[in-house]
């Protein structure tokens, strides 16, 4: 069981979070395998999931988070998206959102990494992302109904590299 007395900085969440923390069902996100990079980064395509929970405002429906356990479903951000026009929908209140809502590449760094792709240091971003609802705390659905879609995407636009950025 989780001590709330030992996480550092948790003194800006309510006690209800704080009492959340203490009996969440963690789960161990080790993965069972890994694959070594057979090729350099700089030759590598390049694609982000986060958990964010950001959306293309006016073209895509906002993440639900009335759905109990969370919502399962994924958003597909293009490359060449403005940030002005990501918006926040994350249903957690365990963290200020503030910061993300006024620079949502905090959250999908697609400028940050384009930065590097000029540099040289990657091959080339992928035409497009994954934007997912962090806070799933039922992810039996997620796993069976969205994780063979995203897998398949990224297979299908021969993605070498997934930056996997958790909020």
């Amino acid at each position: 069981m989780l001590d709330v007395n030992n996480i550092p900085k948790l003194s800006h969440l309510s006690l209800k979070n704080k009492l959340g923390l203490t009996v969440y069902p963690w789960k161990n996100c080790k993965p069972r395998f890994s694959a070594k990079l057979i090729k350099p980064l700089s030759e590598c395509n390049v694609a982000i999931v986060s958990s964010a929970g950001l959306y293309v405002k006016g073209e895509q429906e906002k993440f639900d988070y009335k759905i109990k356990g969370g919502d399962f479903s994924y958003r597909i951000i293009p490359n060449n998206i403005s940030m002005e026009l990501l918006y926040d929908s994350h249903r957690s209140q365990t963290f200020d959102h503030s910061g993300i809502r006024s620079n949502p590449s905090t959250g999908m760094p697609i400028p940050q990494l384009t930065e590097l792709v000029n540099s040289g240091l990657i091959g080339s971003l992928n035409h497009q992302h994954i934007s997912l609802m962090g806070a799933i705390t039922a992810p039996g659905r997620f796993i069976k109904q969205s994780i063979q879609p995203i897998v398949h995407i990224l297979i299908a636009d021969k993605v070498d590299v997934v930056l996997f950025v958790p909020i």
